[in-house]
């Protein structure tokens, strides 16, 4: 059992790309076909009426009974399955930007006990697209404070809900590994608060992928546009394809927060 030390504030993050202290050494992706299970059971009826109630969400109690999905639990065993060692893994965090099909499956807590060595896990959401680029910063933060050595963020998609969506979006799964003796160096750069008219220069990369946020803003005219229906797996699947021959620079801007989320991956020297 992971058992948490005594909170205390830390500074604000500093502007600009800061290297993760560990290196990336796995990255894997997979896409999943419609899932089976079921969440039509009385007590999910009312838990999604109530969580509703209020919202004006488009909530629609009938896509409760036939909705048939895939839980992040469900996506994460099975892009892991054979990936892992069994060397103890520090920390693991899902970033996601749709909730979890099955609220009576918490993927942080299973995980858990899946993974090697029982670390500590939770999520990071309420992000948008820009959730794994939250959880890449915390995960730094979380690493220079305990020494961790292996540290997972699992970034998840599924497009089941039964509330009215404006787009639809896929079932897919994203795994980034870090440990000391990884192939690819990262840096990071999460901007909270930064004005559409005052973005900052990308330094130049071989390979560049954006989000549709700054797809639709202009930005980078010739990157690589992530597919809309994966907003949050979508823009790192280029480091699931294996060593580029370049730096891989990855980015996305959520124009309702104001926020930039910047990832530069590099092949080490």
């Amino acid at each position: 059992m992971y058992r948490a030390s005594t909170a205390t504030l830390s500074s604000a993050p500093s502007p600009g790309l800061r290297p993760f202290p560990l290196r990336l050494a796995l990255a894997t992706r997979r896409e999943f076909a419609p899932g089976d299970r079921e969440i039509d059971v009385p007590e999910l009826h009312r838990y999604f009426a109530d969580l509703s109630r209020g919202h004006d969400i488009g909530f629609r109690p009938g896509r409760v009974t036939r909705a048939r999905g895939n839980p992040f639990l469900a996506m994460a065993r099975e892009l892991l399955a054979g990936q892992l060692s069994g060397e103890r893994i520090d920390l693991a965090i899902v970033a996601h930007a749709a909730p979890e099909f099955d609220p009576r499956l918490s993927a942080p807590v299973n995980l858990t006990a899946v993974l090697p060595g029982n670390p500590l896990v939770f999520s990071v959401s309420g992000q948008g697209s820009l959730a794994p680029f939250a959880a890449l910063r915390i995960a730094g933060s979380y690493v220079r404070r305990h020494d961790y050595r292996r540290v997972l963020v699992l970034i998840m998609d599924q497009g089941v809900t039964p509330y009215d969506v404006p787009d639809r979006i896929g079932d897919a799964a994203t795994a980034l590994l870090f440990e000391a003796g990884g192939r690819r160096t990262v840096r990071v750069g999460y901007e909270p608060e930064v004005a559409l008219d005052a973005l900052p220069e990308f330094e130049p990369a071989e390979t560049v992928v954006i989000g549709r946020g700054l797809a639709g803003a202009g930005a980078w005219p010739g990157a690589i546009v992530a597919p809309p229906e994966f907003p949050c797996t979508g823009l790192w699947a280029p480091l699931a394809d294996g060593p580029a021959t370049g730096p891989v620079l990855l980015a996305d801007y959520d124009p309702r927060r104001g926020a930039l989320g910047i990832c530069v991956v590099a092949e080490s020297d």
